[in-house]
């Protein structure tokens, strides 16, 4: 069935809630609310590096490591070299408020989880609406088919739910296949020895042990899907220090949150590092992280350099600088956190999304 999307350019805000879900399986993505594009489409020249290695901007504006530009857009049919084998957006680069869209490639999958209401903990504000928005984005820009996204929000994102869905990945994601994971809400350190963990919906932070998911288990679980590359993205933190990030009441993390370096296949942009806050958006519609990375993608104005497409370094180069200047509004530090695996390429050869023209 066909479907028109009329996506105005405008001020990124909360949509209307959606209707309560049947999650346990595919979600119908053409039932949320419509993913609408920030108008602040400025390029900074400064975060435009060169290519090659660990890619570390001048100005820290996010954080890399390795593990163990403007006028009327077109729509093209060309896409890049298929190094990174799956999903990836063509549809050029967004104008008059259209969204960049994208023909279905049928070797992506994405599994998204946005928790805002949890059973025992307090609500990650707009981890929700965050889910949804990245979930049409997936499908509209990155290519994802609907039959290949698997969402989860709010009580259908309990740790059995995310495990299982780990588990359909594993069996459906052919060979050189694209996987997309993308998390919203809580995260949490655990006191004694740091390791981070995301909180699913029935998670307690006095037992994270039994009842949490340890962010490397995540990372193994995407490992041995057989997907030539993976990209995990993150709106968390795991600092115990406030934002979305919790604690046990009157604990506090007694050492340094170990970080998190993916395997392999896997790559990793996450909204904060060290001991920082994952914060909200000034606007209040969601988290800051997500706020730019959906508009980086959606309107493609993450491919810095014009060369019709979006690699990993040119969209933490992207984010980075616009989230660490807005949360310094708010007075506090955020700095996204880049981290390749093993055998993928350098950041600036992993290719997000494709199919932008000038």
């Amino acid at each position: 069935m066909s479907r028109r999307i009329v996506l105005p350019l405008a001020a990124l805000l909360l949509t209307p809630a959606c209707k309560q879900q049947q999650i346990a399986t595919a979600t119908p993505i053409d039932e949320l609310p419509p993913l609408i594009i920030p108008s602040e489409l400025r390029v900074d020249a400064g975060a435009m590096g060169s290519g090659g290695g660990e890619a570390q901007v001048a100005s820290n504006d996010y954080r890399d490591d390795r593990g163990s530009g403007g006028s009327d857009w077109r729509s093209t049919a060309d896409s890049p070299s298929q190094r990174n084998g799956g999903g990836g957006g063509g549809g050029g680069k967004a104008s008059g408020g259209a969204m960049v869209s994208a023909s279905p490639q049928p070797t992506a999958y994405a599994l998204i989880v946005g928790i805002e209401k949890y059973r025992d903990v307090t609500p990650a504000g707009g981890a929700r609406s965050d889910a949804e928005k990245f979930a049409e984005l997936a499908r509209v820009t990155l290519g994802v088919p609907e039959d290949n996204i698997k969402l989860l929000l709010d009580d259908r994102a309990s740790r059995t739910d995310i495990a299982k869905q780990m588990r359909w990945l594993q069996a459906n994601v052919p060979s050189g296949g694209r996987v997309y994971f993308y998390f919203s809400g809580h995260g949490a350190p655990e006191p004694t020895s740091g390791v981070s963990y995301i909180v699913p919906f029935d998670g307690d932070p006095q037992y994270l042990k039994d009842t949490a998911i340890p962010m490397t288990e995540v990372l193994g679980d995407l490992e041995k899907t057989k997907a030539k590359d993976v990209l995990a993205l993150a709106d968390s933190c795991f600092s115990g220090a406030g934002g979305r990030s919790v604690l046990a009441p009157g604990t506090r993390p007694l050492v340094r949150v170990e970080d998190v370096k993916p395997q392999t296949r896997v790559a990793m942009l996450s909204a904060s590092s060290g001991a920082e806050i994952s914060g909200p958006a000034a606007d209040g519609s969601g988290g800051l992280f997500s706020k730019y990375l959906i508009e980086a993608i959606g309107s493609g104005q993450g491919d810095i350099n014009g060369d019709g497409q979006i690699s990993l370094k040119e969209l933490a180069e992207w984010i980075g600088p616009r989230v660490k200047r807005e949360a310094k509004k708010a007075n506090r530090e955020q700095t996204p956190h880049l981290t390749l695996g093993k055998k993928l390429s350098a950041a600036d050869e992993f290719i997000v999304s494709w199919g932008y023209s000038r």
